[in-house]
């Protein structure tokens, strides 16, 4: 019992040294001032977008970019895939849905490119 007691410690006190390195990382490589990015995910259907929603948006908030937008591509036109990311852009206002004839000018505009 000492044992797996003693094993989870450790076990907890890497992954906090892991998050202490990560957030020392970040903190030394945050640029002066915040850019504008924008990630693109291209769901197959709708039963795997609002898994690649939630998991770009999970990695979104990991990295620390507050200002990066997520934008959903619905190449087929699936309607499953718009009702998904119709519902999730209610809880992640970062979040857009976009046409392959559109994606470039969704780009430009949420990044501000000149």
């Amino acid at each position: 019992m000492e044992l797996l007691f003693w094993s989870l410690t450790a076990f907890l006190a890497a992954l906090g040294l892991v998050e202490l390195i990560r957030l020392g990382i970040f903190w030394l490589w945050k640029p002066v001032k915040p850019c504008q990015a924008a990630v693109v995910i291209v769901p197959e259907g709708g039963e795997d977008c609002e898994q690649l929603v939630r998991g770009a948006m999970a990695r979104i908030r990991w990295m620390d970019w507050d200002s990066c937008k997520l934008l959903c591509l619905n190449q087929r036109g699936d309607p499953q895939v718009d009702a998904v990311c119709r519902i999730l852009e209610r809880r992640y206002p970062q979040l857009r849905l976009c046409k392959q004839e559109d994606l470039v000018y969704h780009i430009e505009e949420e990044t501000n490119i000149q």
